[in-house]
């Protein structure tokens, strides 16, 4: 049996019977705030970029964070802007002085992107800081991508008092905290950020899809307003690699070799061939209706809590593990089970052979300077990620981390 690896129309399920799905979910939030269905977290990016453009003439440089995919760069490469990054340490979290003295420096002139890693919540301060961020003048943007299914995504505010200053440099806030007004974790309150971004298919059985929550009255500039779908090459050969995996994994029909090679190919094309308006397709749309959204927010907590206690118990330390998120808060669905180790290839290959997947995330872009960045450096060549997502079981847990304890003490076979 597979663990891991990318989804496929196997993993749909039925639909929720009298339960909310993630269509649901999503039409909540389009309620609230002005929100688009786009193909691709590329697109949204571009999107986003120019729809902050369009409100903000002399915008010209991106803020990033030192610990990235590399497809966040490739919408802002794409039309030549200026790319600074901030630190992020080894724990993956934020270093905000870096952030806000780099903000304070650019101004209006800046969008600074903010990443949340693996659904976890960021620290208490998140949105004190974030408010700080925008009385510089410029614009934040939240990448939700792994926290898209919490009971919260985004880091919100509890009143109005967190935001940007109006023309002229004006704002209701004074510089420095704002009490009573941080909150990561309360559903239902307005992001603390200008807008937010989601790729789907990182969490979900989908061939394509994103979503951009514009909140705080934002808007997508009006000639990004209305996405068109668009049947690309990207989009047939993920669909045709979802379909092939799905016979492989349910009735052993075909060669895996031949939906990997599938899913290879769609990714190259998205590099390629990613716009501004392309939207997210009528095939996925229609799965996202079939998602319990509650299920999968259960699944994926019991199955993330249940791998770290067999990480304990099996001693997962012995061979160099190291979790990087032992503990699991309320309201948190992790995106997968990250961890640390000096023999990161190694035991890759080793649960490979014992057929459990697994990700990268991520390698460091040459583009981020490693001597300015070393701890983002380091983190890339360290990290694994431990699949526990909707599709297993706890007992699946329980498999993959025997696998992943046996490094250095047995021989890497099936």
């Amino acid at each position: 049996m597979e663990i891991g690896g990318e989804f496929c129309f196997a993993d749909i399920g039925p639909a929720p019977d009298g339960e909310a799905s993630v269509a649901d979910l999503i039409g909540g939030w389009s309620r609230r705030y002005p929100t688009l269905l786009l193909s691709s977290g590329r697109t949204a990016y571009l999107s986003v970029w120019l729809s902050l453009l369009h409100a903000e003439r002399n915008l010209d440089t991106v803020l990033l964070p030192s610990y990235l995919c590399y497809s966040i760069l490739m919408p802002f490469r794409r039309i030549g802007v200026r790319i600074e990054y901030y630190r992020v340490h080894s724990d993956l979290a934020v270093d905000w002085d870096d952030l806000e003295r780099k903000a304070r420096r650019l101004g209006s002139g800046a969008a600074a992107v903010i990443v949340n890693y693996f659904g976890l919540l960021e620290s208490g301060d998140v949105v004190r800081a974030i408010c700080r961020i925008r009385q510089t003048g410029a614009r934040v943007v939240y990448d939700a991508t792994h926290s898209l299914l919490n009971d919260c995504p985004w880091p919100a505010v509890a009143d109005s008092s967190c935001a940007r200053p109006g023309p002229g440099g004006v704002s209701g806030l004074a510089s420095g905290p704002v009490p009573g007004s941080a909150s990561v974790s309360a559903p239902g309150l307005p992001p603390a950020v200008d807008v937010c971004v989601m790729s789907l298919r990182k969490t979900l059985p989908v061939v394509d899809g994103a979503a951009v929550v514009w909140p705080d009255g934002a808007r997508p500039a009006p000639g990004l307003s209305v996405a068109k779908e668009r049947v690309d090459s990207y989009f047939s050969s993920r669909a045709l690699a979802m379909m092939l995996k799905a016979a492989f994994v349910t009735d052993g029909l075909g060669s895996a070799r031949n939906y990997l090679n599938l899913y290879d190919q769609a990714e190259a094309a998205l590099d390629r061939e990613f716009g501004a308006s392309s939207a997210m397709s009528g095939v996925s749309r229609s799965i996202i209706k079939r998602l319990g959204v509650d299920r999968i927010r259960r699944a994926r907590r019991a199955n993330y809590a249940q791998l770290v206690r067999a990480l304990h118990e099996q001693d997962a330390t012995r061979a160099g593990l190291q979790l990087l998120f032992p503990e699991l808060p309320d309201g948190v669905v992790p995106l997968a089970c990250p961890v640390v180790t000096d023999e990161r290839d190694a035991l890759r290959e080793c649960l490979a052979a014992r057929g459990v997947l697994t990700q990268i995330l991520w390698e460091s872009p040459a583009e981020v300077p490693q001597d300015e960045f070393p701890e983002s450096w380091r983190l890339s060549q360290r990290i694994l990620v431990l699949p526990c997502d909707q599709r297993y079981s706890p007992e699946h847990m329980e498999i993959v981390a025997r696998a992943a304890s046996t490094l250095g003490s047995s021989p890497c076979s099936p």
